[in-house]
């Protein structure tokens, strides 16, 4: 299973999202020819740390305890390695472990001690930790092959590759660096977006592309400060971090591939609106830049399990949640909007065993750990909410009834993106959101508006159909235990964080 950190569908080839034309997927859409590919796959709390435990668990953050980031793992509860542990299986773990606490149940395991590090990163094991030069991206994938060829026995294995290029900072491999040059990417129909009608939380988060993407921090422009020297904010900064890390060559290499490019900027003359796009383009091809490591990589475990002959492996490619690249203006994630929300979920049962084909279903990270159970030849993981989707891989055709809504719960505010605290469920048609702790909520008919720019909540002409998605939301949070405090905050509270001066300049 190798899982991605915030990896839309819109940056996957075989999703066909606004970014096809430029693909930066090739290897991975070679895979999902001869695949179930899901196109209706999301995350139940789109943030790193908690949707990665809900991964494992097959259970809700409110649950699994992993409710944010910081929090710390709780180990003594049933969980997917552990239980392929108990039955037999050899279990392996590289990459990036965001859940705080040191891996349990992996035989095997390296993982960086800080996942922001890109170039030259630092690896923990059980038995030491040390600094590897390189990309992170290949070196994760050097240590799974190793383990694959050299230190697996004759077990049936369960190996976990958890890529990180793609968390900010967004720094790509050097042999990437000029990828995309020639291109201009195109832009979202919903990229500029005056957030009009949707509740508040929509104008008051902190991650547009217009003004909270920063030119040194996130854009690598040279500090703009007139004396010459840092901020104190560059200094600190992951990518400021990873620069430090960087060996003569790498340094030299990679402000030699920028200076060019910034020195064409500085000689236009340039507008607000020319500037915003400038950032898009840059983001968007640093991030497409790294996922094309990821891509590249794919190749070689796909290849290196066709060369050792494990074709029967069972292969799963996902992310922990989305991101937006320019959708709303925005560049992060956290919401349960669809670009945020949703994942691809990309499944190939061993070879000669099942056609390709394309599930619309309704699926959630929840049943990954059940489902790959099920196939490990274990019924029923004892606490686990999901559910497997065997019977979707199986059968030839889709069962759109198989769940008629899926439960999604932010538990994060204030936060580095200061997205408001929310719940909601989505249907195959509408999307129902309630930011509790403002009392606000906003009603989506996705049918008919994709891109979710208009708030039905209230329009006369649905409320009978908002009435029904409410009573499912009650059922919902039912079913999963979500016992969470969702209490309306204090008038004085709510005024802190939506009166004049909460509004960022």
């Amino acid at each position: 299973m190798i899982v991605s950190e915030s990896h839309p569908t819109s940056a996957v080839g075989s999703y066909k999202g606004y970014l096809s034309d430029i693909n930066p997927t090739p290897n991975l859409d070679l895979i999902s020819q001869k695949s179930s590919v899901f196109t209706n796959a999301f995350c139940t709390n789109a943030v790193s740390g908690p949707s990665s435990a809900v991964i494992l668990t097959g259970k809700h953050s409110h649950l699994n305890g992993f409710i944010q980031n910081g929090n710390k793992f709780n180990t003594s509860q049933n969980y997917l390695p552990k239980i392929l542990q108990e039955i037999g299986y050899q279990t392996a773990l590289f990459g990036r472990w965001d859940l705080g606490t040191e891996p349990k149940c992996f035989d095997n395991w390296s993982i960086l001690a800080d996942p922001t590090e890109k170039y030259n990163p630092e690896f923990l094991n059980s038995k030491s930790q040390k600094r590897i030069e390189g990309h992170s991206t290949d070196i994760i994938t050097d240590l799974a092959l190793d383990w694959l060829h050299k230190k697996r026995n004759e077990k049936p294995f369960f190996l976990l590759i958890q890529f990180n290029a793609t968390n900010n900072p967004w720094m790509p491999a050097i042999r990437h660096l000029r990828l995309y040059d020639d291109k201009l990417l195109p832009e979202p129909v919903n990229f500029i977006d005056e957030h009009a009608g949707k509740a508040s939380p929509a104008r008051y988060q902190s991650m547009e592309i217009k003004q909270d993407l920063k030119l040194s921090n996130d854009l690598f422009f040279p500090s703009e400060q007139s004396d010459g020297n840092q901020s104190n904010e560059t200094e600190n900064s992951n990518s400021q971090k990873n620069l430090n890390l960087m060996t003569p060559e790498q340094h030299s290499a990679w402000t030699l591939s920028w200076r060019p490019k910034n020195e064409a900027f500085l000689r236009e003359n340039q507008s607000k609106e020319n500037i915003l796009q400038w950032k898009f383009q840059r983001f968007t091809k640093n991030y497409l830049r790294c996922v094309s490591g990821i891509d590249e990589n794919i190749k070689r475990i796909n290849d290196s399990l066709t060369a050792t002959n494990n074709t029967s492996a069972f292969f799963v490619y996902t992310s922990n949640h989305g991101r937006f690249l320019g959708e709303h203006g925005w560049f992060g994630s956290r919401w349960i909007y669809e670009e945020s929300s949703k994942i691809p979920l990309i499944i190939r049962k061993p070879l000669g065993l099942s056609s390709p084909k394309t599930v619309s279903s309704l699926v959630q990270n929840i049943d990954l750990a059940q489902t790959i159970l099920d196939y490990a030849g274990f019924q029923e993981g004892k606490g686990m909410q999901g559910k497997s989707m065997s019977q979707l891989l199986d059968n030839e055709d889709s069962n759109n009834t198989w769940r008629n809504s899926i439960y999604f719960h932010h538990n994060e505010f204030p936060g580095d993106q200061m997205i408001a605290k929310h719940y909601g469920i989505r249907t195959l048609k509408h999307k129902l959101i309630h930011f509790y702790q403002f009392d606000e909520w906003e009603f989506y008919d996705l049918e008919n508006d994709p891109t979710e720019s208009k708030n039905l909540y209230s329009k006369e002409s649905y409320s009978s159909e908002l009435e029904k998605m409410k009573q499912l939301l009650i059922r919902n949070r039912t079913k999963y235990l979500d016992r969470s405090d969702i209490s309306i905050m204090p008038e004085e509270w709510r005024k802190i964080y939506r009166g004049p001066e909460a509004r960022k300049e």
